[in-house]
């Protein structure tokens, strides 16, 4: 494990010089530059000095939603304590101040020792919790020797599990270096243990990601679509849009507005122009002009608000082998959604709310006309959260007695 290491490293210095002056003119040309240089550890503290923090490490916007409860249970608990959050998306990043209120926020510097051995050190981290499981070596392996690395909501799906077998000789040194990993299924925890060997470190904690119910009348909706009748496609990713709009004709099938929420938003523009193509008159949120026949969402923290009003719910991340996006963030209004057949990274949410037929699987244009058309019927919510409520009962007491233990060493 050591020489591999080396190599990597050694092939990580020769690259990250070109790499990050390119990447960097890449992405000032797309306007997407902003937090950059955070990725190669230039992260402002603005004289934030924490008496002691947790550290967590979330790849994007659902990752770093899903962890709200077990922040707000740290910090009722430990009231000295700061909540620091990296990310690997600018738009998880903004979740993270905005949604669960972090201290700070930083976009992680990717397998960048000194940079994560000084933030440790810098922010008095009592313990890092890698959400899912991103799985970066040099990440992993320095902030181990320093504290414990607790991975929660861990996974492996079918098609990592295949890569992680061929490779287990590497896989199993970077799991090694965990203190504790928290699996999202039984089936997760038996991946983990053939890779790792049994341990009894490995534990079904279950799935963060559809813990919170929250109630329609704690969401403000946003007024001027309220009495709209208006389709949803939310967390839509490049290619995508084109497939749903493939769906629609100038009629909009019966549809008074479409509106898209890219999970990207500073893609806003690339999609605003996709739909113009088509013959849609188009505006921004941002706009606030609603006199358009589409809106484009540009804006963060409104799509609950929007499944709450919305007639016609599509998520996307499921029509491209991206492997879906959470389902139950629309569930928990007792409203149903559609999906394409690509749902492996939901898979347990999306089989419950298949098995309740609450998910409608759209694999062609047809199978979407028919759910487009198709009347609401009455859906057996009840059951479906109880079931829910069972599975997950104790989820977040798990991870956050596990995290307490450190921290009141």
């Amino acid at each position: 494990m050591r020489i591999l290491l080396f190599i990597y490293n050694f092939i990580l210095i020769i690259l990250t010089p070109v790499l990050s002056i390119a990447g960097y003119f890449i992405l000032r040309k797309k306007n997407k530059h902003q937090h950059y240089w955070e990725r190669f550890g230039f992260i402002p503290v603005n004289n934030f000095k924490p008496v002691k923090s947790v550290w967590f490490h979330c790849a994007s916007v659902g990752e770093a939603r899903s962890i709200k409860k077990i922040v707000d249970i740290l910090r009722q608990d430990n009231p000295e304590i700061s909540i620091i959050v990296s990310t690997m998306t600018a738009t998880g990043r903004q979740a993270a101040l905005d949604y669960i209120h972090a201290d700070t926020a930083f976009l992680l510097p990717i397998e960048n020792s000194r940079a994560v051995s000084m933030i440790i050190s810098y922010m008095s981290v009592s313990v890092l919790v890698i959400v899912d499981t991103e799985l970066w070596p040099n990440f992993i392996f320095t902030a181990s020797n320093q504290v414990p690395v607790f991975l929660i909501n861990g996974r492996i799906s079918d098609k990592t599990y295949k890569t992680y077998k061929r490779f287990k000789f590497i896989f199993k040194g970077v799991l090694k270096r965990f203190s504790a990993i928290m699996t999202k299924s039984r089936q997760d925890e038996e991946r983990f243990a053939n890779i790792l060997g049994k341990s009894s470190k490995i534990i079904t904690a279950g799935n963060i990601k559809f813990q919170e119910r929250k109630s329609k009348n704690s969401i403000e909706t946003i007024k001027e679509l309220e009495n709209i009748k208006f389709f949803l496609a939310a967390s839509t990713h490049k290619g995508e849009e084109e497939i749903i709009l493939s769906w629609f004709t100038n009629k909009m099938e019966g549809f008074e507005k479409l509106v898209f929420v890219p999970r990207h938003i500073e893609r806003a523009a690339e999609i605003k122009e996709i739909i113009e193509k088509q013959g849609y008159t188009v505006s921004f949120y941002s706009e606030k002009d609603f006199s358009k026949q589409v809106i484009i969402i540009d804006a963060f923290g409104l799509l609950e608000s929007l499944y709450i009003s919305a007639d016609k719910i599509f998520i996307g991340g499921s029509l491209k082998e991206i492997g879906g996006h959470n389902i139950y963030e629309a569930l928990q209004f007792e409203k149903t959604a559609a999906v394409g057949r690509y749902m492996f990274s939901f898979k347990e949410i999306f089989d419950e709310a298949k098995e309740f037929g609450l998910v409608t699987v759209i694999n062609n244009k047809e199978e979407a006309l028919q759910f487009l058309s198709k009347p609401e019927k009455k859906h057996n919510f009840i059951d479906f959260f109880n079931r829910i409520d069972k599975i997950n009962q104790d989820t977040v007491s798990i991870i956050t007695d596990t995290i307490n233990a450190v921290i009141n060493k």
